[in-house]
């Protein structure tokens, strides 16, 4: 890992592994940039992948404000960080917690994207007020390492990375920050934003559940210039339930669309 000093002081830590035309992965709710170990494996060999633990996650530091400001401070470590690394343009792509900021980047941001690619995510909690209201009711115990690991690891059992992966994560848990960057996306509409959207996006979701679909659905009604795929026998995150599957995406999109 390495680290960088941001303007207003704060620390933030990233990988950085390969050469080429630049990729960024940005990780889901509460984790940190080891969940794409198998993505920065496979691409860097061709291509340029930065990983970065957001503000709040993993080593990166803590996360303090309201939660109405979090997605633009991290967006705003994101833009750092790639001005520092001299990346003018990246292709970007984001797993569920992670593909909402990416969606909040291409929506301010759009000059700095050559390409996105969204996966188990959403633009919208408006389709979602059941859900919603079930996350709200429950964000106390999102805090918890116990609830966290108990909660996740009947669900995760099928897929073994993936378990290992949240079973570690869990015991090390940043739970209060996870909390607030939750609280920074109960309540959101990008749908409109989505359509003013030109650049390429591959968008992904896992099948397990039927949620997941329909968001992404939701999502690619949205966009002028898309492609997209449900992963068989997949949940949130696809990139380690269904790693090759994932890759295989990435790396066609890739070479059919931008011609990489």
């Amino acid at each position: 890992m390495e680290t960088f000093r941001l303007s207003d002081g704060s620390q933030i830590s990233y990988k950085i592994k390969g050469n080429g035309r630049p990729l960024l992965f940005l990780h889901g709710l509460g984790a940190e940039s080891s969940m794409f170990q198998p993505q920065v494996d496979y691409f860097s060999k061709k291509y340029q992948v930065i990983v970065p633990d957001l503000r709040g996650n993993g080593k990166s530091d803590k996360l303090e404000c309201k939660p109405e400001e979090v997605l633009n401070l991290q967006a705003k470590d994101i833009l750092e960080l790639l001005a520092h690394l001299g990346v003018s343009k990246v292709v970007i792509s984001g797993v569920s917690y992670g593909g909402v900021m990416t969606i909040h980047l291409m929506t301010y941001y759009p000059e700095i994207f050559e390409a996105a690619i969204l996966d188990d995510t959403f633009c919208t909690t408006e389709t979602s007020p059941f859900l919603n209201a079930l996350v709200k009711l429950t964000l106390p115990l999102s805090s918890s390492k116990w609830f966290m690991q108990m909660s996740t690891r009947p669900i995760y059992k099928r897929w073994p990375k993936a378990a290992e992966y949240f079973n570690k994560l869990f015991s090390d848990f940043r739970g209060a920050e996870a909390i607030l960057q939750r609280k920074a996306i109960m309540k959101l509409d990008y749908q409109k934003s989505l359509k003013g959207i030109s650049i390429p996006v591959l968008c992904m979701a896992g099948d397990y559940s039927n949620k997941l679909v329909d968001m992404m659905e939701t999502i690619v009604a949205c966009l002028a210039n898309e492609r997209h795929f449900v992963i068989k026998n997949s949940f949130d995150p696809s990139n380690l339930c269904q790693a090759d599957i994932y890759n295989a995406h990435i790396e066609n999109f890739l070479k059919e669309v931008l011609g990489w």
